[in-house]
């Protein structure tokens, strides 16, 4: 069953932009208050470390090997440290999205005059291309603006 888009009273993009401002906020919160930041930083601050002397260390395979293995051994205790966040947003993101399939498939969200790659539309992009274009965007503004590693 296909809903008529404009049912929720505004345009295609400006719906998608509404939720993707509200997601994002959601998102960013979640993560922020879900995860020791503290360490989040630490950590990151780790990898990068470990990312320049890898770049200083590359004629050396052996030692390039052991920095590698200490990287890896930190992104493992960053990513435990994401789980928890992705578990939280995984369920509620899943019914959006479901919903958003219902209302905007077949719709030419944002028209353009060339076809998108991995896009069943003709031209333009869809509600997925445009959701994760506007996400990107406030995602990365909340997280600067909320201190969020």
């Amino acid at each position: 069953m296909v809903v008529d888009p404009y049912l929720i009273g505004l345009p295609a993009w400006a719906f998608l932009l509404v939720i993707s401002i509200v997601l994002s906020i959601i998102v960013t919160l979640i993560y922020k208050y879900a995860t020791d930041q503290a360490v989040m930083k630490e950590l990151k601050g780790q990898l990068k470390k470990y990312q320049q002397q890898m770049k200083e260390s590359k004629d050396d395979m052996q030692k390039l090997n052991e920095i590698q293995k200490k990287s890896m051994a930190v992104n493992m205790k960053y990513m435990k440290q994401s789980f928890k966040p992705m578990i939280i947003t995984m369920i509620p993101f899943i019914i959006i999205f479901w919903w958003l399939r219902s209302i905007y498939t077949d719709v030419v969200v944002i028209p353009l005059s060339f076809h998108v790659p991995l896009s069943a539309l003709a031209t333009g992009l869809g509600w997925i291309g445009t959701y994760i274009i506007f996400s990107m965007i406030f995602t990365t503004l909340f997280r600067k603006a909320l201190k969020v590693v």
